[in-house]
């Protein structure tokens, strides 16, 4: 592929549309064109064009000026030649070596080439904003999906030990399902065996160096979310199915025994509907682990394809489908269906892992990013009720002005609202006395001077108070960033609006 300058990015840019205010191409120069305009320009493009629908305009004299300038081609080549300039501009552009005209278009399609359309104004500063509020996000989740990773080697451990296992347990194809050809035990099995060679480990090196098997519980802990699921998963079905009961009862309100004496086949079949179904969110929360980890955008979370103009515009990649699948009829089901019916199983087992709330009684069947935060909220909740997870994350999306706007009351002197609240004590529990008062009216003895000695200090109460309250300075607090002009298409890729925080309280 093409490479260019930091000078030349810069033109690319702007030729696109994109504006660069005052000391924006300085900012331009200290992020990642790929990790900044590129991962997010999905939100800032109101349209896109193919490779077809260039060639359409171009022969209807649409948009010229346009092209020309979008993909830098000058203006000696005609309006007639155009066309296969761009062509050639794009493969250029992408390493691509057709020849002929007819090569190039048939290239160009392969890639699934979208020429992005930006409003007039999208600012670079935007880019960057989104660019600066997933960075903080994604430090933010992954702190805490570690606490669940945790958690569940904590569980996986735990077992083995319950169950008097060896110390080699891990190393000893006897423990692993390879009934299946699908069977990953093998896989399994040398990534445990690697771990043994891992010399940057000091746990590891520490037997290895004693000439001692490393047991299971120091490589559990080596493994990463997805290492563990995996790990786990491939086990023989009875431990396997056991260890991810434990975790399901570890962070749901369910509470599910490992045997199944006394039980119907109606409620074994129910257990074991719910136990698979949260062994998938563990996998899918394994999978977006790696995404925060590896600093990818999660905006897309699980979007495969995006089209502006696609029906549908999204297609995703979990939960997997199988294209060959047919119902009752022998019609195949498309993709997409089979995806929306998993979902509707998989929504329909939040309430029963967590409660029926706003969210998971009334919400879509797309796996995308508002489902995974759900997820990771309601299960760090259920173990930890005073978790941070929720004010933080609140936090972060008020902070860049997302989707909720940053409004918070400040007390510059907090000291003085303790000050306060003694006076408006003192001021509440005041008594005036007023029985003494009557019984001395109705004796006709002397009453004025005590009646003003109350009043008098009625009034230095009240006095208190409002000299208190008035030499309370309160700030408000508001985001320094604008409406996001992309919010509309932040919702419609994770799900996430204003709502969301309300329905998953």
């Amino acid at each position: 592929m093409e490479t260019n300058s930091t000078n030349k990015l810069i033109t690319i840019a702007e030729n696109k549309g994109i504006k660069f205010l005052r000391g924006g191409k300085a900012l331009f120069k200290k992020y990642s064109y790929f990790q900044v305009i590129n991962a997010y320009k999905n939100l800032f493009a109101y349209d896109e064009d193919t490779i077809e629908e260039i060639k359409d305009n171009i022969s209807n004299k649409i948009k010229l000026d346009f092209y020309r300038k979008s993909f830098q081609i000058k203006n000696d080549v005609s309006d007639s030649d155009l066309y296969e300039a761009i062509c050639g501009r794009i493969c250029k552009k992408y390493g691509l070596c057709g020849k002929t005209l007819q090569e190039k278009e048939e290239q160009i399609k392969i890639i699934k080439y979208h020429h992005h359309i930006y409003n007039p104004g999208t600012l670079y500063t935007d880019f960057v904003r989104m660019y600066k509020f997933e960075h903080e996000l994604r430090i933010m989740l992954l702190k805490y999906t570690l606490i669940v990773e945790e958690s569940i080697k904590n569980i996986f451990i735990s077992y083995l030990n319950d169950i008097n296992a060896e110390p080699n347990y891990l190393v000893n194809m006897d423990n692993y399902n390879t009934n299946s050809l699908k069977s990953k035990s093998f896989d399994t099995m040398k990534l445990i065996i690697d771990k043994y060679d891992n010399q940057k480990s000091k746990p590891i090196k520490r037997k290895r160096d004693q000439h001692l098997i490393v047991p299971y519980w120091i490589i559990i802990n080596e493994l990463a979310m997805n290492q563990t699921y995996y790990a786990i998963a491939n086990l023989n079905s009875n431990d396997s199915y056991k260890i991810f009961l434990r975790c399901l009862n570890f962070f749901t309100q369910l509470n599910l025994l490992e045997e199944n004496r006394g039980k119907t086949q109606k409620q074994i079949n129910y257990e074991k509907k719910m136990v698979n179904n949260f062994k998938t969110l563990l996998c899918y929360l394994g999978e977006f682990r790696n995404m925060l980890a590896h600093n990818q955008p999660i905006y897309c979370y699980n979007v495969s394809e995006y089209s502006i103009n696609g029906n549908p515009k999204f297609k995703y990649e979990l939960p997997k489908a199988n294209p060959e699948y047919k119902d009752k009829n022998g019609n195949k089901v498309p993709i997409e269906k089979q995806q929306t019916n998993i979902m509707g199983s998989l929504m329909n087992s939040l309430k029963e892992y967590f409660g029926s709330d706003n969210f998971n009684s009334n919400n879509s069947t797309k796996l995308d990013l508002s489902k995974i935060i759900y997820i990771l909220y309601k299960m760090l909740n259920h173990i930890d009720k005073n978790t941070k997870f929720y004010s933080e994350l609140v936090g972060i999306y008020s902070k860049y002005n997302i989707v909720l706007s940053k409004s918070i009351i400040e007390v510059e002197n907090p000291k003085q609202i303790n000050e306060l609240k003694s006076a408006i004590a003192e001021l509440s529990s005041y008594d005036m006395e007023i029985s003494n008062l009557i019984k001395k009216i109705e004796s006709n003895k002397s009453y004025k001077m005590d009646l003003k000695a109350k009043e008098k200090q009625l009034k230095r109460l009240i006095q208190q108070v409002n000299s208190i309250s008035k030499n309370i300075t309160v700030n408000e607090i508001k985001s320094k960033y604008k409406h996001f002009p992309a919010r509309k298409r932040y919702t419609e890729f994770t799900g996430i609006n204003a709502n969301f925080f309300i329905n998953i309280k």
